[in-house]
């Protein structure tokens, strides 16, 4: 069974936790580990900035980072998302903050898996999948 831990270290959203793990399992559904430990946490921009310079040596604005701690028979990794930058992608393609959290988390686990968008052509793929998975997920992680 898959352990899903969600942490909200940001005000003025509420999140429904039950459709979060629902679609991480679904992000999830194609691949073959033993055992899951994700921890999602929703955060501010300072804080991803923070990690962009700390452990990426970039200093730059990014909407999610991906932390893997374990990625063999067993997956145990962190995800932080930070819920500013999504307010702003969603303005910015006019599409809900629903919308954009969802393909924010999906995209968090795809990296884990083993996707990456550093390619035009694993970007295409990537997204792909992403778009696979969101198409077959019609509930809301958060409540605008």
């Amino acid at each position: 069974m898959n352990e899903i831990n969600i942490f909200k270290e940001c005000k003025d959203i509420d999140f429904n936790k039950d459709h979060i793990t629902q679609l991480i399992n679904l992000s999830l559904d194609t691949t073959k580990y033993n055992q899951v430990k994700i921890n999602l946490i929703f955060c501010d921009n300072d804080k991803l900035n923070s990690f962009k310079q700390e452990y990426f040596d970039d200093d730059v604005l990014t909407d999610i980072v991906t932390f893997p701690i374990k990625n063999d028979n067993d997956l145990e990794a962190e995800i932080y998302i930070s819920v500013e930058m999504a307010q702003m992608n969603a303005d910015e393609f006019k599409v809900s903050l629903n919308n954009e959290l969802s393909r924010l988390i999906i995209h968090g686990v795809l990296h884990l898996t083993g996707f990456n968008d550093d390619t035009e052509e694993s970007k295409k793929i990537m997204f792909s999948k992403q778009e696979e998975i969101i198409s077959n997920f019609q509930k809301n992680v958060c409540y605008e």
